[in-house]
């Protein structure tokens, strides 16, 4: 698999301010909190319904949370290359999800609170990573191996959702209450 725009979506277990995002994710670009991206600027869309909320748009990838799929949530969105194979970006994907979402939760003042026991998964380049079954298919495999590396001794289940013409969309679901920075640490183990 070919395809390098990768994004996750941790949803938000209660309502996140808004407002109180915005000098957040400034303080993340003035401290540059991720030490391998170049994050340039704060958007904030929080006046759209069901849209990209506020976020962090950076040289690699968009930090965001957003009320997408009508649900707030923390959105990671890959938009260049990566290194490494497709199995080593997914990892990648979901740790910088992760990572965002545990920096988050731990912002003092900011009462964000991400659950993992429903994620999605989406690959934004039709052309490369069409939504179909094939797709699935291929996709399964390197996203099942970083499930099984974050959820150990638990079965994930993995769903297609959305239409043919949209990106490919996998929900995943699995019982878990544990916290962002527990799976980072599964992760990172």
């Amino acid at each position: 698999m070919q395809a390098q725009k990768l994004q996750v979506k941790f949803f938000a277990r209660d309502e996140i301010s808004d407002v109180a995002l915005v000098p957040v994710f400034h303080e993340w670009i003035k401290r540059r909190v991720v030490s391998d991206e170049l994050l340039i600027d704060v958007a904030d869309y929080s006046h759209v319904p069901d849209g990209p909320g506020v976020m962090i748009i950076g040289h690699h990838a968009n930090y965001a949370v957003d009320r997408d799929d009508a649900r707030q949530g923390f959105t990671y969105s890959r938009k260049r290359l990566a290194e490494g194979d497709f199995a080593a970006r997914v990892t990648d994907t979901f740790r910088r999800a992760l990572s965002s979402c545990a920096r988050l939760e731990a912002q003092e003042g900011l009462a964000a609170r991400f659950g993992t026991g429903e994620v999605l998964f989406r690959i934004q380049d039709r052309l490369l990573a069409p939504n179909s079954e094939e797709t699935v298919a291929a996709v399964k495999p390197a996203l099942e191996a970083t499930l099984a590396k974050l959820y150990p001794g638990q079965q994930a289940t993995i769903e297609s959702v959305g239409e043919a013409r949209e990106p490919l969309t996998l929900r995943i679901t699995v019982d878990s209450d544990a916290t962002a920075a527990d799976l980072l640490a599964r992760l990172d183990a």
